[in-house]
């Protein structure tokens, strides 16, 4: 294989000049022991141990441990005390950090030694891959060389110092197999001491939601709670709020939170106070007062950062406090930055994982970049949150080898101190997983290392004879999204990675290959196991529409992928894939077979309209088929994603719900009724209806009525996803309108959710919010009491050919047996509306 032949070139190189001058032979180390001081640490016996397994696996020698002074005159010293005694080799490592290490190759002796807990341990997985050749792929595929007589160890003295002291690829995998991870040296998985254990850096988190809740103070003090749309959010899951980061009781509450946390836990490096996972950030006057002043909402949050690390700095000095620069948060203020203890841990959620972070080429990425400069000035505490899964689908090809190595480079020449690879950590068995996880801990060790040059070498030493298959299929999906222009971010649908059925099929064909290429069982399930994302992307784009037949809506496949399917699911199955999605258990998705093949359904029709709903799928209606003209007003029906491109009922605020929550469906006099019933006893009814006095209108009505014992504010959304029949970004092609007193276009210049028009649509009050295609003469207009709207919102997908028409209702606070009511109308337009 050519990289074992790279390998092994560079070690004989090295060693070739030393072959007459008795250079030590890695197939002769009979007479060798493994010295290991009687005061050793837990990792420097282990340590020991792994050099004696692993040499024993290269060479098939088995060398004695022994205390020092003892034994054979040739000696591997691992670990502080033996270093002490190794002579004229040895050294002390005094003052080296918790990772550094130091390697040391002579013709009778080889020292290995660092800095503790970690530093030894280290050090001997280090000596095997750079002297030996050897690779830690996976949990149950160490790579060993062949041996023999040219095989010599160099003569080296190596020291090294890992430049990020926080080094996390988040896969499963790794907090399953910690033995594993240890390997690949990362450090935030496991306290076992023998280990080594973590680095004491705590990942910077989302943590408000331990100290402000609904639960403890909702109720007393909404005014600990942000002020959105002009009412306190102050109930439901305080995972789903935000406090009011100005109000000095908050600023209180949860500094005393911090150092109760710190004084309870001496032996913390550092505590996280930051934002929790949602936009509702607090618009009360004194929060907009520095927001605006400061030119962004990461101000005011900043602002009581600092107020808890200034406390913290007077208690507990040696402790640094954390907080994200997320989201909202990402751009600093423009006058003061984060105190000395605070750590500024930076998100790339928005960012294109195609393309390094900064490629100048890729506007996705230049705000980031922007942000990243603009903190890197005012703080040297900077760490880095960076999304290398896509969250929607775990199981998708994800076109980002190329940048891992890149974006790792670029985060150390920023001075991070430490680097999140955020993956799907909470699933086994994702796309690539394996190879990923190489990579990405390849080069959180070594950033100086190319993630391609390493995904080559994983391929040809874990797929062996498969190799040059898989290495065409990933060129294929890395390729093929470039040609494409697509700027794909961590949650990309399928058309935003590039793919489509051509791709698909051409995958399904190099993986046919592959698995022909396999001589063994072992390659052959490795490249099973690697096909899952082939079969995903086929069956996702095939491209026919689906269909309706006895009550369920099945996929209409052709007939030579039918067992696609099945084959899918057996293979997910077979390699243990637990998560589809960060959010959705394979058991669940599997064991609803609807959610694969068939979805049952309800139908109702007219002369005008065809609607098809999917009760257990959120209620959603995914078929408005307009017989007169033959259109589908929604895509979801002839979509990849059925769920998608359709028109259902989100909660907002009081109570939850998903693309896979189930309500109850019954029809009568051409109504769909679909009825659930939350947790504490609260009800949501909907209905769908066609008017039988006005045939080409479609009325929908809904009621959110609380059971619960207690007052509780509730909010849900309208959320229709209408085919724009058009990528056009361009009004006069496709106008979106909004009614106040007369019809106004409001689309110009809009990019998804904002646009310069935004407040005429924040202001109207009309009732009437439309879409119209000028080229295909079609839209529609939808009717509503004003008074029941709080908000319109247009998103704007061009990719997709979609718009979204979305009303949220009015927020509203409900005592028991009280409703929040909404009501409101579809109709087709032929012209624009007037």
């Amino acid at each position: 294989m050519r990289i074992l032949a790279c390998v092994w070139v560079l070690l004989l190189g090295a060693a070739a000049a030393m072959a007459d001058e008795g250079a030590v032979r890695l197939d002769a180390l009979g007479g060798w022991s493994i010295v290991v001081a009687d005061d050793a640490t837990p990792s420097e016996r282990y340590a020991a141990a792994e050099f004696q397994s692993l040499l024993g696996q290269l060479t098939g020698t088995t060398l004695p441990i022994e205390p020092p002074g003892h034994g054979n005159a040739r000696h591997i010293f691992i670990g502080t005390g033996a270093a002490a005694a190794a002579g004229k080799l040895g050294f002390d490592t005094t003052g080296m950090g918790e990772e550094a290490f130091r390697i040391r190759i002579a013709k009778k002796a080889v020292v290995i030694a660092g800095g503790r807990p970690r530093g030894t341990l280290y050090g001997v997985y280090e000596f095997f891959e750079r002297y030996c050749g050897v690779r830690f792929l996976t949990f149950d595929h160490t790579y060993f060389p062949e041996v023999g007589e040219q095989h010599f160890l160099p003569e080296a003295d190596f020291t090294y110092s890992p430049p990020f002291s926080f080094r996390s690829s988040y896969y499963k995998e790794n907090f399953d197999r910690p033995e594993f991870a240890v390997r690949l040296r990362v450090n935030t998985v496991t306290t076992e001491e023998k280990l080594g254990g973590s680095t004491r850096q705590s990942l910077i988190n989302h943590t408000y939601a331990k100290w402000i809740t609904p639960e403890k103070f909702g109720k007393a003090h909404p005014e600990y709670f942000a002020l959105v749309d002009g009412a306190r959010k102050c109930s439901g899951s305080a995972w789903d709020t935000e406090p009011c980061v100005s109000n000095p009781d908050v600023i209180r509450i949860i500094t005393q939170c911090v150092l109760d946390e710190i004084a309870a836990n001496p032996a913390m490096e550092n505590i996280s106070v930051s934002q929790n996972d949602n936009s509702a950030y607090c618009r009360c006057a004194e929060c907009e007062d520095i927001n605006q002043r400061e030119g962004t909402p990461a101000a005011a949050n900043l602002a009581l950062v600092n107020a808890v690390a200034e406390a913290v700095e007077k208690k507990f000095p040696l402790v640094k406090v954390g907080t994200l620069a997320y989201s909202y948060t990402r751009t600093p203020p423009k006058t003061f930055g984060p105190r000395k203890n605070v750590q500024v841990q930076l998100c790339s959620a928005e960012c294109c994982v195609l393309h390094p972070i900064n490629d100048a080429t890729c506007e996705m990425n230049h705000q980031f970049c922007a942000d990243l400069q603009k903190w890197k000035a005012v703080t040297d505490n900077i760490w880095v949150w960076n999304y290398n899964t896509n969250f929607n689908y775990y199981d998708l090809p994800f076109p980002n080898l190329r940048a891992i190595g890149p974006n790792v480079l670029f985060f150390l020449a920023s001075h991070a101190k430490g680097v999140f690879m955020q993956a799907n950590g909470n699933g086994n068995s994702g796309e690539m997983c394996d190879l990923r996880n190489y990579v990405m801990a390849r080069c959180l060790w070594d950033p100086t290392q190319d993630s391609w040059t390493l995904t080559e070498e994983f391929c040809r030493l874990h797929y062996r004879e498969a190799a040059p298959f898989i290495l065409d299929y990933l060129k294929l999906i890395h390729d093929n999204a470039e040609a494409k222009h697509v700027h794909p971010n961590c949650g990309a649908a399928p058309i935003e990675l590039g793919l489509d059925l051509s791709i698909g099929r051409e995958s399904m064909a190099l993986f046919a290959k592959a698995l022909a290429a396999a001589t063994t069982d072992s390659v052959r399930a490795r490249v099973e196991k690697a096909s899952i994302p082939a079969y995903r992307t086929t069956i996702l784009t095939n491209g026919r529409p689906w269909k309706v037949e006895g009550g369920v809506c099945k996929r209409d496949l052709p007939v030579e992928d039918k067992e696609l399917v099945s084959t899918y699911v057996e293979l997910c199955k077979k390699y243990n894939m637990s998560m589809v999605s960060e959010m959705l258990p394979a058991t669940v998705y599997f064991e609803r077979p609807q959610n694969v093949e068939a979805m049952p359904v309800v139908r109702i029709e007219n002369d005008v309209w065809r609607l098809t709903v999917l009760p257990e799928e959120n209620g959603k209606l995914i078929e408005m088929f307009h017989k007169p003209s033959g259109r589908h007003f929604l895509p979801a029906i002839n979509h990849e994603n059925i769920l998608q491109g359709a028109v259902d009922e989100p909660a907002q605020v009081g109570f939850t719900s998903n693309a896979y929550t189930l309500f109850h469906a019954e029809t009568k006099d051409n109504k769909i009724y679909l009825t659930r019933s939350l947790d504490d006893g609260s009800t949501v009814e909907r209905w769908i209806g066609l008017n039988a006095a006005h045939p080409e209108i479609i009325e929908f009505e809904s009621k959110l009525t609380h059971r619960g014992p207690e007052p509780k504010v509730y909010q849900f959304r309208v959320r229709p996803e209408f085919d724009a029949f058009a990528e056009s970004t361009a009004p006069d092609v496709l106008g979106v309108y909004i009614k106040d007193s007369a019809w106004k276009r409001i689309n110009r210049d809009w990019k998804d959710i904002d646009g310069p028009d935004q407040p005429i649509l924040a202001a109207a009050k009309g009732g009437g919010f439309s879409y119209f295609n000028a080229r295909t003469g079609a839209g529609v207009a939808i009717s509503f009491p004003p008074e029941s709207v709080k908000l319109p919102q247009l998103r704007w997908l061009p990719l997709f050919q979609q718009v979204n028409l979305e009303l949220f209702t009015q927020v509203r606070e409900l005592k028991p047996g009280e409703s929040l009511d909404m009501a409101y109308q579809f109709r087709v337009l032929s012209e624009p509306p007037k």
